[in-house]
């Protein structure tokens, strides 16, 4: 039915804030953004167009686990993220260090950088573990809750220290599971550590902009609690983000593929080559 009035191309993600993020980067005339409403129903929508086949249609997924678990992506028709998602790939890029310029005061940073090490690095740290309890909820269908998540209940806002066993025994109260013993899902979760995983595919982004959020309102920084949430940093960050950054991912290079593959369908607009 959209066919009917766009001979253009399609580009499917996640949700509402992938939109946002593609909005800024598409050609609006040769493409329209659709929301799946989850990587699940956008995976099975991919399934749905291969028969008879529908041209012109790209999907762009989160990463999600699937790196760390070996899986590539099941088509040249789905591109996942450079990292577990969007938003990591956001915090990675010096969008975060433009973030902290701006709402992060310099003498508590400078302090916190002295006793403890590069910032980016710690919070990366501060979330794996919480990325670590989801990936063991996604293995064995646990069907742990992490939305509304009260992230102070288990990290230390002065430190950004996790206490592992407080953070399982928050997540099962927080997902109404009882039957779950924070003492025997504590050492299956730690089965799953490996130093050599790297954090910015363990982490979910948004754990980690909600831990940011924490951060700039304690130990980092004084923002209001009430306005600063993990939201506002991803908003923020996108702000920070510009195309010149959006050209040095293996995302922008992933699309730019599939449309030199796929005439004469186009995707992302022309950018200006920085000079």
């Amino acid at each position: 039915m959209l066919r009917s009035h766009h001979r253009g191309s399609f580009l499917v993600v996640e949700g509402p804030r992938d939109k946002t993020f593609f909005d800024w980067y598409i050609d609006k005339d040769a493409c329209k953004i659709i929301v799946a409403d989850g990587r699940d129903k956008a995976l099975d929508a991919f399934q749905r167009l291969q028969a008879p086949p529908f041209d012109g249609v790209l999907f762009v997924l989160d990463a999600d686990f699937d790196t760390l678990e070996g899986r590539s992506p099941p088509s040249v028709g789905v591109i996942f993220t450079d990292t577990h998602d969007l938003e990591t790939m956001l915090l990675a890029s010096p969008a975060f260090e433009k973030v902290l310029l701006q709402v992060a005061q310099e003498d508590k940073v400078r302090k916190f950088r002295d006793q403890h090490g590069d910032l980016r690095v710690h919070l990366l740290q501060c979330a794996k573990r919480l990325g670590y309890l989801l990936w063991l909820s996604r293995k064995e269908g646990l069907n742990l809750k992490f939305k509304d998540l009260k992230f102070s209940k288990f990290i230390d806002e002065k430190t950004l220290v996790v206490e592992p066993a407080e953070m399982v025994k928050v997540v099962v109260n927080h997902s109404q599971r009882p039957d779950l013993k924070s003492d025997v899902l504590l050492p299956r979760l730690t089965a799953l550590y490996d130093d050599g995983h790297d954090p910015l595919h363990v982490c979910c982004g948004h754990h980690v902009t909600e831990i940011l959020a924490l951060a700039l309102r304690k130990a980092w920084g004084t923002n209001d609690a009430g306005a600063f949430d993990g939201p506002m940093v991803e908003q923020m960050l996108m702000l920070a983000y510009d195309e010149g950054l959006f050209m040095t991912t293996q995302l922008h290079a992933s699309i730019r593929a599939w449309e030199s593959q796929h005439p004469p369908f186009i995707v992302l607009r022309a950018f200006r080559t920085p000079t």
